[in-house]
């Protein structure tokens, strides 16, 4: 079976990848990674200055696969008119 690799970014910085799991495909590693994501998440939103949980995943050869984000994103909305 193939093996991948995961590498994480928190508030505390990245993860390295030095354990690799068993897949059938990347598919399967991507839905893996997805839970990851959530567990990740569940332990606390990101938070400024990073703002940004993130997951990649990497094939055997330690190359990038694909990469989820989760962004926290605050968006004010003024409540005056817009002056023309």
């Amino acid at each position: 079976m193939p093996q991948f690799f995961f590498r994480s970014t928190d508030q505390d910085g990245f993860s390295a990848e030095d354990r690799g799991f068993e897949f059938l495909d990347s598919e399967a590693a991507i839905e893996e990674a997805k839970v990851a994501l959530a567990e990740m998440a569940a332990d606390g939103l990101p938070q400024e200055p990073v703002s940004m949980i993130s997951i990649q995943v990497l094939d055997s050869n330690h190359v990038l696969v694909c990469e989820m984000r989760l962004v926290m994103e605050v968006i004010t909305i003024s409540a005056e008119p817009a002056r023309v």
